[in-house]
């Protein structure tokens, strides 16, 4: 029986007794396609699956992106049409499949908000504000929502931060910190803390351009703050640019009509505000340019033209009317402020509206006592020939007539028509400060 020698795998030679191949250690071996194949096919089989589960996390993860965006945008529709309770719970499904999403748990706690749950959303944003002191839409939320519970200072504060805070990437941080001063300084001012109010709005003022069309928001807010001078100049601000032109990033759902309107109101609103701020000032020829300019013109206007054209018909210190109609005026008016301290129940009031001679009682308290005296004086010298020529009887009328229409004004009722005119003039003869 032969014995069968075992050979090399590789070169097909025979191997010596300790099993080794002579041939292959004499030269060296080169590797062939052959021999590579095995391991050339485990590594496609490696990369293949690589790439399929790869595929697969990748499809997994766009669904989860499309399922977290549907859910969002559910949320905000639900949000816009007062639904809260279903935006909660839109919104937190759509944190299920965006776990990371800061936009998404910011929103959340307007929903949360939306639907009285106040606390829950409070220690939501605290938590996100101890992760992220810096963050202004962070603070800016934190601020609104510790106004709404009433802690000024608490809100103020969280103001300031947003103010200064870091707006997310690829926003434009000027217009968003400019919002928030607006917010801020609104706050101060339906807080009535005129001083805080008016150093907002004057450092609100050096940072919005002047032909901005939120000039006329600004006036808006000098007014109610008492600062008819500050607002009168915003609203020329706004109006001094030749069209009343939006922002371009403003209000972008806007179509190009809706746009030119939305810019017509807001020139509109200016005018008015405008109309308004020199009402205030006392510059009623400027109140009357601006309301004249307005178009159509609103209820507010036609009363205030109403009030220039009355108190322009009783003045009797205007130009290039005759003696005989500035006598006339100054009568009218002078019966107006009568017939005003009847009104409040003063007998000699009462006697003089009446053309009786007041009758002897006890005199009168001040002020009206001093009015009274004052009235019985004048009395007999209001006709147009005892007016002639007696230029101090005109003044000392005309004095009477304003402050007894500032007493009355104090201590009575409303005032009628031809008395707010009286008060205009008092206003324009005298000044604002009246």
């Amino acid at each position: 029986m032969s014995e069968e020698k075992a050979t090399c795998n590789i070169c097909r030679h025979p191997l010596d007794g300790n099993g080794r191949c002579p041939q292959c250690d004499v030269v060296a071996h080169v590797w062939t396609l052959r021999d590579w194949r095995p391991l050339l096919t485990l590594l496609l089989v490696i990369i293949l699956g690589f790439s399929f589960i790869r595929l697969v996390v990748t499809l997994y993860k766009d669904r989860e992106d499309a399922l977290a965006t549907e859910y969002y945008q559910t949320g905000l529709r639900q949000l816009a049409a007062q639904r809260p309770a279903e935006a909660v719970d839109s919104l937190e499904t759509a944190l299920v499949y965006s776990r990371d999403n800061f936009q998404y748990r910011l929103k959340l706690t307007d929903a949360l908000l939306a639907n009285g749950n106040s606390g829950e959303a409070l220690g939501q944003l605290r938590a996100f504000w101890e992760q992220r002191p810096g963050d202004a839409q962070v603070n800016l939320k934190l601020a609104r929502l510790e106004a709404r519970q009433k802690h000024p200072g608490d809100a103020i504060r969280y103001y300031e931060n947003a103010i200064e805070g870091v707006w997310p990437d690829r926003t434009d941080p000027v217009p968003q910190r400019i919002e928030a001063r607006f917010e801020e300084s609104e706050y101060l001012v339906e807080l009535r803390r005129p001083e805080q109010a008016e150093a907002a709005l004057l450092a609100l003022e050096t940072v919005l351009p002047e032909n901005s069309p939120e000039q006329g928001r600004l006036g808006d807010l000098f007014l109610r703050n008492g600062d008819a001078a500050k607002a009168l100049k915003a609203y020329e601000n706004g109006l001094r640019s030749e069209k009343h032109e939006l922002h371009p990033h403003a209000e972008p759902a806007l179509d190009a009509n809706q746009r030119a309107e939305r810019e017509a109101e807001l020139r509109r609103s200016a005018l008015m505000g405008a109309a308004r701020a020199s009402f205030e000032l006392g510059n009623f020829s400027a109140a009357r340019h601006y309301l004249d300019e307005l178009s159509p013109k609103s209820g507010e206007a036609v009363a205030m033209l109403q009030k220039l054209d009355r108190m322009e018909a009783l003045d009797p210190f205007a130009e290039k009317i005759s003696p005989r109609q500035r006598h006339e005026r100054l009568i009218a008016d002078y019966r107006i402020s009568i017939e005003r301290l009847a009104r409040c129940g003063l007998p000699f009031a009462v006697a003089l509206s009446k053309n009786q001679e007041p009758a002897s009682q006890p005199p009168e308290p001040a002020p009206w006592g001093q009015l009274a005296s004052w009235a019985a004086r004048l009395n007999p010298m209001m006709s147009e020939r005892k007016l002639r020529g007696r230029d101090d009887v005109e003044e000392s009328a005309m004095r009477f007539v304003f402050q007894s229409e500032a007493a009355a004004q104090a201590s009575c009722g409303p005032a009628g028509v031809d008395d707010e005119a009286l008060a205009l003039l008092s206003r324009k003869r005298l000044g604002a400060a009246q």
